[in-house]
């Protein structure tokens, strides 16, 4: 549940961004989330994390906070500092991510780049999971999340 919880991360951008570099910053931004929260876990006993490791190429990313796989439920503060990956994608800021196994919320504010697209965009997004299917709330760089 948790990777594809990760996956809903998405980003409200400030204006000027196109939807075609909002889907990039949501894609590179959920891809370092479902990485960083699957190694901070790994990396950890308990359910209090606190991991800073490094980033596929360069920089760093720092989880924190709480996860309970008993109860299915995480709140986690996820920093990124230059993080680079390994299609020279960059992400620098950080993402407030809180689940339980019915709701969650992810805030924020991330800056992306990579060889021809720049953003910064506030995160704020809510969904909710019923049934097995999950149900958005929100905006992608100011555009609604059901846009996409």
């Amino acid at each position: 549940m948790r990777a594809a919880l990760a996956l809903v991360a998405v980003a409200a951008c400030t204006s000027g961004t196109s939807k075609q570099d909002a889907s990039k910053l949501y894609s590179a931004t959920s891809s370092a989330i479902t990485a960083a929260q699957a190694k901070a876990a790994a990396s950890t006993s308990g359910i209090n994390i606190d991991y800073t490791g490094p980033c596929d190429s360069e920089g760093s990313v720092h989880v924190h906070g709480v996860q309970d796989d008993t109860q299915g439920t995480f709140d986690l503060q996820v920093d990124f500092t230059n993080c680079v990956s390994a299609t020279r994608v960059a992400l620098d800021g950080g993402i407030h991510f809180a689940s339980t196994p019915t709701s969650g919320t992810l805030t924020g504010s991330m800056a992306f780049s990579d060889r021809t697209t720049s953003a910064t965009c506030d995160l704020d997004l809510q969904f909710s999971l019923s049934g097995g299917a999950a149900t958005y709330a929100g905006t992608v760089c100011g555009y609604d999340i059901g846009s996409f």
